[in-house]
């Protein structure tokens, strides 16, 4: 798959996830679901009985889809900037994974709930952003080097 497809894919099942997360019949209450009080508990829940967010969660995930989106649609630029989103998918879902997997930072201080298959979605998401934003980037760098030769050659 391309860096720009990923940015697409990516971006689309973000957004899809981040509006579907804000009804209220896809989220189980936070009591019912045993989930631990957080200090921002607006839209809290269990998202599909699986993913617990709230709305920093859901706002995050709309930011960044729609910032995949604009990425793999760029004209000129697409496929710098289709890597450049998913080199900070990597950094942030990598970040917010290893919190997530920290008990006294799984809450992010009672703020955002990064535990449970939170932990999960952000690793796979990093783990993507990461082949798709630096190896990737490293093999189209690679293999476009030999235009710029090319280029630079005819200039002189």
């Amino acid at each position: 798959m391309h860096p720009k497809r990923f940015a697409l894919v990516g971006g689309a099942i973000m957004v899809v996830m981040g509006l579907l997360a804000f009804l209220p019949g896809l989220n189980t209450n936070p009591v019912e679901a045993g989930l631990p009080p957080l200090s921002l508990d607006t839209s809290y829940g269990l998202f599909l009985g699986l993913f617990p967010m709230n709305v920093l969660n859901k706002v995050a995930l709309l930011a960044f889809g729609a910032w995949g989106i604009i990425a793999s649609q760029n004209k000129t630029r697409s496929l710098p900037a289709s890597t450049n989103w998913a080199s900070w998918v990597f950094l942030s879902m990598g970040v917010l994974a290893i919190l997530g997997a920290i008990p006294q930072t799984n809450t992010l201080y009672g703020n955002w709930p990064l535990f449970g298959n939170e932990v999960w979605s952000h690793t796979v998401f990093s783990l993507l952003g990461g082949y798709f934003g630096l190896m990737l980037r490293r093999k189209a760098h690679a293999n476009n080097a030999w235009l710029r030769d090319e280029r630079d050659s005819r200039a002189a």
